[in-house]
């Protein structure tokens, strides 16, 4: 009976596995955004395991995270500054226009205008770091291909915004949920994301790579 409770391919231990690697690939990504320069890392790294391991069944996600942060330390280096300067002056842009709106000197429509702005550029930065796991490109062409591909596929870039508007949210507000939301957040944004990939793979199988 405990041979059969315990075999990995039981769909009750298989559940718990799941549930553990999203714990520990959230937690993960959390101690790699701490430097802030090493969030480009933390953020190629929890979407390509998050991807492989629960849209692909690879095993061992926390792994593969470590491989892809160390791969992407370097290269994610600039496209983390960018992050933190945009992600701070949007903060920022919205608290402003939150204040004014509350104290009437400014109006709630200037307020919902500027918060699809923000809602914009956080689905933008969204696309940034899986496009940084998935392909090898110069600075300048990974913010490039990112604001066109983003762009180009704009109902996706908002939704992926939207969602992670909202997990934000959500983990800031109850700080709980920091421990699970993240993998959760980069799983579900990969069935936005992964849709904007496929065009530019060399073959419908090239996405299991590593």
């Amino acid at each position: 009976m405990f041979q059969k409770l315990f075999n990995p391919e039981n769909p009750l231990m298989i559940t718990m596995t799941q549930i553990t690697d999203c714990i520990f690939l959230s937690l993960f990504w959390l101690l790699g955004c701490v430097p802030v320069v090493t969030t480009g890392a933390a953020g190629a790294a929890l979407y390509d395991a998050a991807f492989r391991g629960y849209r692909q069944g690879e095993k061992h996600t926390w792994h593969r995270f470590y491989r892809v942060f160390r791969r992407n330390l370097k290269p994610g280096l600039l496209p983390s500054v960018v992050f933190a300067g945009v992600f701070w002056a949007a903060a920022r842009g919205m608290i402003f226009l939150w204040n004014g709106a509350v104290l009437g000197q400014l109006s709630w429509m200037l307020f919902s205008a500027g918060a699809m702005v923000g809602i914009l550029l956080l689905g933008i930065l969204s696309v940034l770091f899986p496009m940084l796991s998935r392909f090898e490109n110069s600075f300048s062409m990974l913010l490039k291909n990112t604001l066109l591909l983003s762009l180009a596929n704009l109902p996706r870039t908002l939704a992926l915004g939207m969602l992670n508007a909202g997990c934000g949210y959500v983990c800031v507000r109850f700080v709980f949920p920091l421990f699970f939301v993240p993998a959760l957040s980069a799983l579900i944004g990969s069935f936005l994301i992964e849709p904007m990939f496929r065009p530019y793979m060399d073959s419908p199988d090239k996405s299991a790579a590593c």
